[in-house]
C-alpha cells in the first residue's frame, strides 16, 4: 500500500511538473492567430470605446532571432475600417526553455519617442536610445514554476541622466492563477505582472520614482490572451518635472473582426496585401484585390531586382483573389512580391527565413 501511495504522488508531481512547461502554453503550429479589440483608458482607468483600435497577430514562422530558435509572431494594429487591408508592421519574438517563457525586449515601437527625447536637449550628455537599446536582449518575463506573488528580476541597470544617478528595473511577478472569460469561452490562465521600475537615489539608498504595471493572462495552447495596462500618474516633481498621466489600455480578444473579414464584397480600389505570413518558411500567402477587370501579373523578385519567379499571368475580373507561393527551392533572404493590375503597380517587400 505504501508504495502505491509513493507512486499516486509521484504522478501527481509529474503532472504539475508537465502541466507547467512553457511550450504547453504557446500555440502548437504556425498560422494561428489571436485577434484582439484595444480600448484606451482615461486618467481614472475608465473605458474609451470611441477611441478602439483592433491588433492581429500572427503565429508566422519558427526561425533563429539573437540567437534563439523563436517562435515569430507578426503584429498589424489599426481601426476596424482597415485592419484586414493594411500590412503588418512590426514582429514580436518569444522562445521557451523548461518552466520559463522568454521574450526578446526591443525598443521597435517607441524608438522615434526616444529620439525626440534625445532631440530635447534634456541631457546633450546622455543618449536614450543608445541606452534601451543596450537594454535589447532575451528576458525570462513569464516564469510559470515561480511561487505566487514572489517578484523577480528580470533587468537592472545603473545610469547618470543630467545630475541625477537613475536605475532601471524590469521586474515580473506570478500572480494567483484566474480563469476568465473570452470569446473562445472559459480560459484557465497563469497571471503575471510585469513592471518597469525607475529609481532615484538618496546617497546609497535608491528611492522609486515611478513604475508602470502590466497584468497579462497566459492560457494554455493559446499564449496571451489579455493585457490590461492601467493608466497612471506619474509625479516627477523631485526632477523639477510637472506631473502628468500615462493613459492606459485593455487588450481582449474580439469576434467582432469576424463578421467584418466575412463581409468582403467587390472592392473599390486595387491593393495589394502584406504577405502573411512574413518573415515565412517555406511558404506564404500572397493577397490582392481588383475593383474592375484587367490583365493582372505577379511577379517575384530578388534584392538585385532579378525576376525569380513568375506566379500569375492572366486576365482577372473584380475581386479577391489569393496565391500561395512556395519558395522551397530558394535561398533565405529578401525578396519582392510585384502585382500589375492595368496602370496599377504595387510591390511588397517579403523575408523568407529558413
Amino acid at each position: 500500500m505504501k508504495k502505491l501511495y509513493t507512486l499516486f504522488y509521484f504522478l501527481v508531481f509529474l503532472s504539475l511538473s508537465i502541466a507547467q512547461q512553457a511550450s504547453d502554453y504557446f500555440p502548437a503550429q504556425t498560422g494561428f492567430e489571436w485577434k484582439f479589440k484595444i480600448v484606451p483608458l482615461d486618467s481614472l482607468n475608465n473605458l474609451v470605446p470611441s477611441w478602439a483600435e483592433f491588433r492581429i497577430d500572427s503565429f508566422a514562422t519558427i526561425g533563429n532571432y539573437e540567437g534563439k530558435t523563436a517562435n515569430i509572431v507578426t503584429t498589424k494594429t489599426g481601426p476596424l475600417q482597415t485592419i484586414f487591408s493594411q500590412p503588418y508592421t512590426d514582429s514580436l519574438f518569444y522562445y521557451t526553455e523548461g518552466t520559463d517563457g522568454f521574450e526578446f525586449f526591443s525598443i521597435s515601437n517607441i524608438e522615434s519617442f526616444l529620439q525626440e527625447l534625445d532631440s530635447s536637449g534634456f541631457d546633450p550628455n546622455f543618449s536614450f536610445l543608445a541606452f534601451f537599446k543596450s537594454l535589447q536582449n532575451w528576458y525570462p518575463v513569464y516564469k510559470f514554476s515561480s511561487n505566487i506573488n514572489s517578484e523577480y528580476t528580470l533587468l537592472a541597470k545603473d545610469t547618470t541622466i543630467s545630475t541625477y544617478n537613475i536605475r532601471v528595473q524590469l521586474t515580473g511577478t506570478r500572480l494567483q492563477d484566474e480563469t476568465i472569460q473570452t470569446v473562445l469561452g472559459n480560459l484557465n490562465c497563469k497571471k503575471f505582472l510585469t513592471q518597469l521600475k525607475f529609481f532615484t537615489f538618496l546617497g546609497p539608498f535608491p528611492l522609486e520614482l515611478f513604475s508602470t504595471k502590466d497584468y497579462l493572462w497566459i492560457a494554455p495552447g493559446n499564449w496571451i490572451v489579455q493585457d490590461i495596462i492601467p493608466s497612471q500618474t506619474i509625479d516627477l516633481t523631485l526632477l523639477g518635472i510637472a506631473p502628468f498621466t500615462i493613459l492606459g489600455r485593455e487588450i481582449k480578444l474580439t469576434d467582432e473582426l469576424v463578421s467584418v473579414q466575412d463581409e468582403k464584397g467587390i472592392p473599390t480600389s486595387a491593393f495589394l496585401e502584406q504577405n502573411y505570413p512574413n518573415p515565412f518558411n517555406p511558404s506564404t500567402k500572397i493577397s490582392w484585390q481588383l475593383p474592375v477587370s484587367s490583365n493582372v501579373t505577379l511577379k517575384i523578385y530578388n534584392v538585385l531586382g532579378n525576376e525569380v519567379d513568375l506566379l500569375v499571368n492572366e486576365y482577372q475580373s473584380a475581386g479577391n483573389y489569393d496565391f500561395t507561393w512556395n519558395a522551397v527551392n530558394l535561398p533565405s533572404g529578401i525578396y519582392f512580391c510585384r502585382l500589375q493590375a492595368g496602370s496599377f503597380v504595387q510591390t511588397r517587400k517579403m523575408i523568407l527565413l529558413k
